[in-house]
């Protein structure tokens, strides 16, 4: 077995393994990881995309959903501690990606709040909420925080006690020459 980052170990290629032509079959600790690949094939140079045990990959980016309720920065802080940040959403898709994370329970919080001066609605890695993409239904207040519900961005105040969604850029690596790739989902 060839080690990859964060104790991924790669399983040489092998026909029982794979059913196409192309698959990369990854292993962790805890069993079978997803491996999203980066290109068609299994040619070499070929990377993959991979996600810490218990978060949920899509696209380039691994997401992790909260067991308990806390208020808004509590949530930022937890995020903080697992080298991640609070969902910063960037497209109605991947709106409706995290629908299917929290099984539309009811809010969860997001990367976004009010900040002075201009009380004006801010992503936590700084960029301003894009009003032409989302509307945030409910006032803009100075204690307020953004919650996903139903496919739709709400206005909530940040100590109420919700679940949160982390989220972080997926690990990339490389193929070993010995594996295959194959995409995922």
């Amino acid at each position: 077995d060839t080690r990859a980052p964060n104790d991924v170990m790669m399983l040489p290629r092998s026909p029982e393994l794979c059913q196409s032509a192309a698959c990369c079959l990854t292993k962790t600790l805890s069993g079978k990881a997803p491996c999203v690949s980066a290109g068609e094939t299994g040619q070499k140079g070929s990377g993959c995309k991979l996600c810490p045990r218990h978060w949920v990959p899509h696209r380039d980016k691994c997401y992790w959903l909260s067991e308990e309720n806390q208020y808004w920065s509590r949530g930022r802080d937890d995020c903080s501690r697992r080298r991640s940040h609070l969902l910063v959403i960037q497209d109605r898709e991947e709106l409706e990606f995290t629908q299917k994370i929290t099984g539309n329970q009811i809010p969860v919080w997001i990367g976004l709040n009010i900040t002075s001066p201009g009380r004006k609605w801010t992503w936590v890695d700084g960029s301003p909420l894009n009003q032409t993409l989302f509307k945030v239904s409910g006032p803009a207040e100075e204690n307020s925080c953004a919650a996903v519900k139903k496919n739709q961005i709400k206005s909530e105040i940040c100590n109420t006690d919700y679940k949160w969604i982390c989220q972080k850029e997926s690990l990339r690596f490389q193929v070993p020459s010995g594996c295959q790739v194959f995409k995922s989902q």
